[in-house]
């Protein structure tokens, strides 16, 4: 069944409820970190709700460019894996705080309101949000959907009336016992906002992931993130209404309610109830995410959550008071990581957007979308840099036509034989019989295999139906492999001189090329690819580090321009800077798998895994969905073997 897509009412959604717990619904929090500033408090929740709307979208930015919500990839930049995994950890043991404080609520709020036992609604809020976390995201979007909306329009009621009954409005500030570790409003709203801040990644990055596309995440987060300040400044109005009893109740709002009407606090104690369990749920969802799969992480989530019970018989108030500022500190080593990671993310995405204009003699050729050709036009002879795809064969062979004029191709060289490269191929030896067709051994061993050609046909109709074009023009009649280029082979041209240098990674034929004198790199995809959205990514198929070698190796060229598979010329200015980004971006993936691997996950598992954090609707555009699943499971099966896991 396919997977429901949020809209940006759901991202909203589940971005509010991530944060309106019962610290923020009943005022406790607000008081606490706000309120007993007087007028400076207002300045704090200002602060309050900027900061955290722009963590808010850069946390969404992460997630849409890493398509993960893994906590350790959000918020650390680079790819050291142990401190990601570190960092990880550190904040899911933040998260099983948060339902620390959540049954600790639920504690005081039946106490405060019916003056039953503390034990009796922390069990409740227990009981309830582990039977909801042991579903999966969809029951937890479910949750905040059905909730979220009545709750804030409750919650925005009670506090108008509260405000409007208030005879005497007061913004003075008594005698407060205030927190030790947040001692004044600028620190308070720092501190406030950066523990709400490790609430709100989990959340955000999974929803940011599952919306419909980035223009419904960035809308969603947006909506969550104006909302929340509006609601945090309409809550402080309210407990600043009458400091004195603010400071006495546990929960301020829901005093102030009941003070209204006995109706008013029993409705409010179902709000805050329901604010409560929204918030755990969301949090101790987080937690959850880092629990490794396998027989025992239903039990790990119940013995954490009865855990979370225990502790929180400490106290609702006590706890806002240390443990929430301490949590703070925390989070504000969090944010500053988060954002020295998205100035690594934003300037990599920037590196490989440009592409520059084709140098002379290249020139395009191509037929249509799903694989290159390019054409080199020589002094002396012609070659013709593999061919695309089957299905516009005949565009390709128009625009050569076009472009040699009167002049004959004297050779096609293949970077290697996918469909996608060699697909033409037939056609242009059809039209062009006395072409010397070039490429590597293993170029030639395949092209003498049946099972192989009968994989290039297979893949070449399911390509033509994917662009919407008639599968039956695919043949693969005539492919051949007229002569065998070796390591450092050169094909003379009249001035210009082509070498070739095996690249393997990709595939075992892959071949690179350099165009000399002009100093042009023909890369093979064993260094990489872009997407048209400008995404660097890997495509390796046989080895890892046989691409990383390939890539150094090309690295040490003496080039003045590098051709990139599937995107085209690279602008000069990320010539220094390509290749090493090739290599972080291959050494994220193939660790990523390997991490995989280390946690037991199955083949399927970790292609799934794989699936949400490199497939997404722009790469679609370039490849059918049947090409990337086989290619993927290819490498992590090799993977896998190499590890013993096979």
């Amino acid at each position: 069944m396919r997977e429901r897509k949020l809209t940006s009412l759901n991202v909203a959604v589940m971005y509010i409820g991530a944060i309106m717990g019962a610290g923020f619904a009943s005022g406790r929090e607000t008081w606490q970190f706000f309120g007993v500033f007087g007028d400076k408090g207002k300045i704090g929740a200002l602060i309050f709700a900027l900061i955290f709307m722009v963590v808010g979208q850069v946390v969404s930015y992460i997630a849409r460019k890493l398509q993960t919500n893994d906590m350790g990839s959000i918020i650390v930049p680079g790819n050291n894996e142990k401190l990601r995994a570190a960092v990880g950890y550190l904040m899911a043991f933040s998260l099983a705080t948060v339902m620390v404080i959540m049954t600790a609520a639920g504690g005081a709020l039946v106490h405060q309101q019916f003056g039953l036992n503390y034990a009796i609604g922390g069990a409740l809020i227990t009981i309830l949000v582990v039977a909801t976390v042991l579903g999966d995201f969809e029951r937890v979007s479910k949750v905040f959907g059905y909730i979220m909306p009545v709750l804030c329009v409750a919650m925005v009621g009670t506090c108008i009336a509260v405000i409007a009954m208030s005879k005497e409005p007061s913004t003075s500030v008594v005698s407060v016992d205030s927190s030790p570790v947040a001692s004044n409003w600028m620190l308070a709203a720092i501190l406030y906002t950066a523990y709400n801040v490790m609430a709100l990644i989990a959340i955000v990055a999974t929803a940011t992931i599952k919306a419909d596309n980035k223009k419904t995440a960035i809308i969603g987060n947006t909506m969550g993130g104006v909302f929340l300040g509006m609601l945090a400044m309409l809550i402080l109005i309210t407990v600043q209404c009458d400091p004195a009893f603010s400071e006495a109740m546990d929960m301020p709002v829901l005093g102030y309610a009941g003070k209204i009407s006995n109706i008013m606090g029993i409705l409010y104690t179902i709000i805050l109830f329901f604010a409560i369990y929204s918030a755990a749920t969301s949090n101790f969802y987080g937690f959850t995410t880092k629990i490794k799969n396998g027989p025992n992480k239903n039990k790990i989530i119940v013995g954490a959550a009865a855990l979370a019970f225990l502790l929180g018989l400490v106290g609702f108030k006590n706890i806002i008071k240390y443990l929430s500022p301490i949590m703070g500190y925390v989070g504000i080593v969090i944010v500053i990581m988060i954002f020295c990671n998205f100035i690594r993310i934003r300037r990599a995405s920037m590196e490989v957007m440009n592409v520059g204009p084709f140098p002379e003699p290249l020139v395009k050729v191509t037929g249509g979308p799903g694989g290159d050709a390019v054409l080199i036009i020589g002094k002396e002879k012609t070659v013709l840099h593999d061919c695309g795809m089957a299905c516009f064969s005949q565009e390709l062979i128009e625009n050569i036509e076009h472009a040699l004029g009167e002049r004959t191709l004297d050779y096609v060289i293949l970077s290697h034989t996918h469909y996608d490269h060699i697909g033409a191929l037939p056609y242009v030896i059809r039209r062009r019989p006395n072409v010397t067709v070039c490429g590597g051994k293993k170029a030639a061993e395949i092209f003498n295999r049946q099972s192989a050609v009968d994989m290039i046909f297979s893949m070449g109709k399911t390509g033509a139906e994917h662009y919407g074009r008639d599968p039956e023009q695919v043949v693969v009649d005539g492919l051949r492999i007229d002569k065998i280029l070796d390591n450092g082979d050169i094909l003379d041209l009249g001035e210009e001189k082509l070498l070739a240098f095996e690249t393997k990674g990709h595939t075992d034929c892959s071949i690179s090329y350099l165009l000399k004198p002009q100093g042009v790199i023909l890369a093979s995809e064993s260094t990489g690819v872009i997407s048209r959205d400008g995404k660097l990514r890997t495509s390796v198929l046989k080895s890892f580090e046989d691409s990383l070698e390939a890539a150094t190796f090309l690295k040490l060229m003496p080039f003045e321009y590098i051709l990139v598979p599937h995107y085209g010329i690279l602008s000069k200015e990320f010539n220094d800077k390509y290749f090493d980004i090739y290599i972080e971006t291959a050494e994220k993936e193939r660790d990523m798998i390997k991490g995989f691997i280390e946690k037991g996950l199955s083949l399927d598992e970790i292609f799934q895994e794989h699936q949400k954090a490199y497939w997404n609707p722009e790469r679609e555009k370039d490849q059918p969905f049947r090409a990337y699943k086989m290619n993927t499971e290819i490498i992590i099966k090799r993977i896998m073997k190499e590890a013993g896991a096979l």
